[in-house]
């Protein structure tokens, strides 16, 4: 049966709820996103104490959240409070009050239970085997140690974005002084972690406002093509001049950064301190934002636990069994497609010299070919090529992603150099235009090996010879159609591979 889920976290900056829908079939899709700052820690104090102001600025947001779980149809809302009511020492009134006024029951996670549930939004959304993941909210931070993709250690500290601007800086403009003062504060709570002294070179998954601001801010310097936060890959010198440059500013300049979102542009450097410090102090060898963290973890949490999993066993292909449910891309014709692609790859192994890589790239870009369908048959490739640039397909960098829209959508050489130029070229280098023709031309022939997608030619055997590639056909049935349309690629083919091709049927087919 299908499902409706609202997903509340209630942090010390901002309340954030996620909508997902859950169909019948296992695919799921995310409906809705908002996200209210409310400045719940705001003037908590040594005393630890919520302030009525920021305790009715929150009730009122989680009231209109209520209203908009109801207007979607939600059957179930996680609701889940962090730092700010954690530390509260009067959390008990404040969660009645909640209670009574939204009639939602909210948990109080530990510091471990954030990390926990942080670390399930990362590990099934990011192909990442041994990393470092990082949390700054407003009034915590969570660091955790994953090794072979298992969660090995774990840390709240009891300070974030908000709390840090409060104790050590002016919403303003910083002082010298203050800014060292919070760099020596932070080095030495990092010190204090046993563990995390041992982290070298080591990978940094960001998660949170403070990084996903940070991302944007980067992307915007880089006039960066893809409007993608999650895997987004930054430089740790990049960012420690971004750093730099933002610690002296005012507020008001601040405010005017491209990708800074007005509204975080007072509690910005704070937040931004925890990553340089970490950065620095791991020697960071990349720092990788990533969009899903709490409420993803949660949702995770919540769909695994039904298939008593706590992590799936790929991100590449539990996301793309997703995509291809939700876009309903199964069906023995892709499937066939897929085998002949990548039966045309190893037997051309010795003329194309590429590894499992992009065996991989091949077979996701099989699989994936005419998802343009959905949208409209007319200018499918056109459709394909954004759809897979603009939906969430985990497991693959950002280069790969767009590796295989083109690898799909690859009809002539001309086609693709004037995309690239104009708006990928960051991303591709000399070496992957190669990679695109000799892969996206093996794509075109199997898919034309199954023009009347029946299936009619059931394999093929490849002989590389001294100035030819012959591939021959078996199938039952004639199978003069899809031979003439694979025929058609003969001329771009031998552009790429240098030999002339041959396509016959096999004498003796079955």
């Amino acid at each position: 049966m299908e499902e409706k889920i609202g997903i509340i976290d209630l942090g010390s900056n901002s309340v954030r709820l996620m909508l997902m829908k859950i169909y019948s079939n296992g695919s799921f899709k995310l409906l809705d996103e908002i996200k209210e700052g409310v400045r719940l820690s705001e003037g908590m104090g040594k005393d630890n104490i919520l302030q009525p102001k920021a305790i009715r600025r929150t009730i009122e947001t989680i009231r209109l959240f209520t209203k908009l779980c109801q207007t979607n149809g939600i059957e179930g809302i996680i609701a889940v409070a962090t730092a700010a009511v954690r530390a509260a020492t009067n959390q008990a009134d404040f969660l009645q009050e909640l209670a009574q006024e939204t009639g939602l029951d909210f948990q109080v996670l530990t510091g471990e239970e954030e990390a926990y549930y942080v670390y399930q939004g990362v590990v099934n959304s990011l192909a990442v085997q041994d990393c470092l993941i990082v949390d700054i909210g407003g009034g915590s931070t969570e660091i955790a140690k994953v090794k072979n993709r298992e969660l090995i250690e774990s840390i709240s500290l009891p300070f974030g974005a908000v709390t840090l601007t409060e104790q050590f800086l002016n919403k303003d403009k910083n002082t010298l002084q203050q800014i060292e003062k919070l760099e020596c504060f932070l080095h030495e709570s990092l010190n204090n972690i046993s563990w995390l002294a041992q982290e070298k070179n080591v990978y940094l998954i960001g998660i949170g406002g403070t990084i996903r601001n940070i991302a944007k801010m980067d992307r915007r310097k880089r006039d960066y093509p893809l409007e993608i936060i999650h895997n987004y890959p930054l430089n740790p010198k990049n960012v420690v001049f971004l750093y730099n440059e933002i610690k002296a500013m005012n507020l008001e300049e601040r405010k005017k950064i491209p990708g800074l979102s007005k509204d975080r542009a007072d509690i910005i450097v704070g937040g931004f301190a925890i990553i340089k410090c970490l950065s620095d102090f791991v020697q960071a060898k990349e720092i990788i934002a990533s969009g899903n963290g709490l409420r993803e973890g949660l949702f995770y949490n919540y769909l695994l636990n039904k298939q008593d999993m706590v992590m799936v066993n790929s991100v590449l292909e539990h996301s793309l069994q997703n995509f291809m449910r939700f876009y309903d891309l199964g069906g023995k014709h892709v499937e066939h497609v897929c085998t002949l692609a990548l039966t045309l790859y190893e037997h051309l192994q010795y003329l194309h010299n590429l590894g499992e890589k992009e065996r991989q790239l091949l077979w996701v870009s099989a699989l994936l070919h005419d998802c343009g369908i959905a949208i409209n048959y007319y200018n499918h490739s056109r459709h394909t090529f954004y759809l897979l640039l603009n939906s969430r397909l985990n497991g693959l960098s950002h280069r790969e992603l767009v590796m295989c829209a083109f690898i799909c959508t690859l009809h002539s050489q001309d086609e693709l150099k004037k995309r690239q130029l104009l708006q990928y070229k960051q991303f591709l280098k000399e070496k992957d235009y190669d990679i695109i023709y000799k892969l996206g031309i093996i794509l075109r022939i199997a898919t034309s090996l199954d023009r009347s997608a029946t299936g009619i030619i059931e394999k093929v055997e490849c002989k590389i010879k001294e100035e030819k590639v012959e591939i021959k056909t078996f199938s039952k049935s004639n199978a003069e159609l899809e031979i003439c349309q694979a025929s058609r690629s003969a001329e771009n083919f031998k552009k790429i591979y240098h030999k002339d091709l041959n396509i016959v049927s096999s004498d003796n087919a079955y």
